[in-house]
């Protein structure tokens, strides 16, 4: 909220209204809906937090009835995050 906070405090009074405008019209809602579903359907590497439309490595992991998908920008994101997979494990023995 504080880098909101930043860039409302340094807005112009002219598009400071057309932001209000467009919050009680509903289009920021939208604006940010359609932002978030584009994030969903680029892979987010869960290590590192890169954006990659084309993930270089895909795990599929987790039981059979509750399986899950992870896709890494690289090699050393993939190792480092089986590696934590399988400290987890050890703590949970």
């Amino acid at each position: 909220m504080n880098k909101l906070n930043t860039i409302i405090n340094s807005m112009p009074f002219k598009e400071l209204k057309a932001i209000e405008k467009d919050l009680y019209e509903g289009n920021i809602g939208k604006l940010i809906k359609d932002r978030l579903n584009k994030f969903e359907h680029d892979a987010l590497c869960p290590t590192c937090g890169n954006v990659e439309s084309k993930p270089r490595y895909t795990l599929i992991f987790g039981r059979d009835d509750f399986k899950k998908k992870a896709n890494f920008c690289g090699l050393d994101c993939l190792r480092f995050f089986v590696e934590k997979l399988e400290k987890e494990k050890e703590i949970l023995r």
